[in-house]
């Protein structure tokens, strides 16, 4: 009997530990507003200014998603943040290197890049260099999404050719 009681606590145990929340969740797994993931849509060539040879910039889309439903949804707080680094970079180079550049929209004047389609709503931008165009033949685009508060959520890095470099 003793036995039986040992292995009944036991299988208590291990049932609890698996109810935890997801690492990065802070307890928001089951809701339907906190965005778990970031997805961004690169047009795979630049833009061209007025400038002969030189990008002015690049169309991105982003979309965000949780855990609760696959297809894009509406940020309503927070920043959504567009990083660019010069040249090619993986996930851990990333991690110790500066953006170049860094485009910045908090949440409240995000109804005018937003659209919908049949992948949900996701946002829309035409990123500008103003000013000096990258010096490196690729350049590297992240999004970032920091909520009010909890971990701030990236994209995979999206490396990008720069024509005529």
């Amino acid at each position: 009997m003793a036995k039986l009681s040992a292995c009944g606590l036991l299988l208590a145990l291990l049932l609890l530990v698996g109810c935890g929340t997801p690492s990065g969740g802070g307890g928001s797994f089951g809701r339907s507003d906190v965005i778990h993931e970031l997805h961004l849509l690169v047009l795979p060539v630049p833009l061209k200014s007025s400038q002969p040879g030189a990008p002015s910039g690049f169309a991105v889309r982003v979309f965000a998603s949780n855990r609760k439903q696959a297809k894009g949804m509406p940020i309503r707080a927070g920043t959504l943040e567009l990083l660019g680094y010069a040249g090619a970079l993986g996930e851990a180079e990333l991690r110790a290197a500066q953006p170049a550049r860094v485009w910045s929209f908090p949440a409240t004047g995000l109804a005018g890049n937003a659209t919908v389609s049949s992948l949900g709503v996701g946002y829309q931008f035409a990123l500008s260099w103003e000013g000096v165009p990258p010096k490196q033949n690729r350049l590297t685009l992240v999004a970032r999404f920091t909520p009010p508060s909890g971990p701030a959520v990236y994209t995979a890095p999206s490396v990008l050719p720069l024509a005529g470099r």
